[in-house]
């Protein structure tokens, strides 16, 4: 059944415009999904990055499936390294890159022991038409979990099994709701593909909230 609310701003309706409160929740994760991430690429990934004091996390929806048990398919990875930053680490050590389209986004696609890691710097949409965005680099995790589409993809999990939830997303996951990160309309605006991860969410069983 599907539970989503009417989207207000179809019909024209002011109602459901929220804001969040700023938050951060943190807890441990140590689920046999997550131990089983650790593979000898993701150990030799997670090292390079440490060893340039770097900050380097698990984020959106795979974090998300972590938490309800399900080994997620894809893992996307963020950090406060620049691109410039990751490339040097990377060729340093020797690492192949491939796929550098994603660099102006901020995105560094690294292959360590057969396997590609998609890793991507925080960042602040500064510019938006609804599909593309022009970004600005950030250090700042509360600033990339701003600009997130909903509140249980806004999280990401440092790799000693620390949750950083910003906006409520691990209580909405628990109660199977889903809703937009500050105003509905202004995340839909920016990407118009947010609405139809919405929407796919209460085809599973989430109750919308906007």
């Amino acid at each position: 059944m599907l539970r989503c609310l009417h989207p207000w701003w179809l019909s024209g309706g002011g109602a459901g415009l929220r804001l969040l409160q700023r938050h951060l929740f943190t807890m441990k994760v140590q689920s046999p999904e997550f131990q089983s991430l650790f593979t000898e690429g993701l150990r030799s990934l997670t090292e390079l990055f440490a060893k340039e004091n770097h900050e380097l996390r698990i984020a959106g929806g795979a974090v998300r499936d972590l938490l309800t048990g399900v080994k997620p398919q894809d893992v996307d990875f963020a950090t406060t390294a620049t691109p410039e930053q990751m490339k040097g680490l990377f060729q340093a050590a020797g690492v192949r890159m491939i796929n550098n389209k994603g660099e102006k986004h901020g995105t560094v696609t690294a292959r360590l022991h057969n396997e590609n890691f998609e890793i991507t710097t925080l960042r602040i949409d500064v510019v938006t038409d609804g599909r593309h965005a022009e970004v600005e680099f950030t250090t700042d995790w509360q600033r990339d979990a701003e600009r997130r589409d909903l509140t249980v993809n806004s999280m990401f999990l440092g790799f000693d099994g620390t949750l950083y939830d910003y906006f409520n997303g691990y209580e909405d996951l628990k109660n199977k709701k889903v809703r937009f990160v500050g105003h509905a309309k202004k995340r839909i605006q920016e990407d118009y593909l947010r609405i139809l991860r919405y929407f796919r969410l209460c085809f599973v069983g989430f109750t919308g909230e906007l």
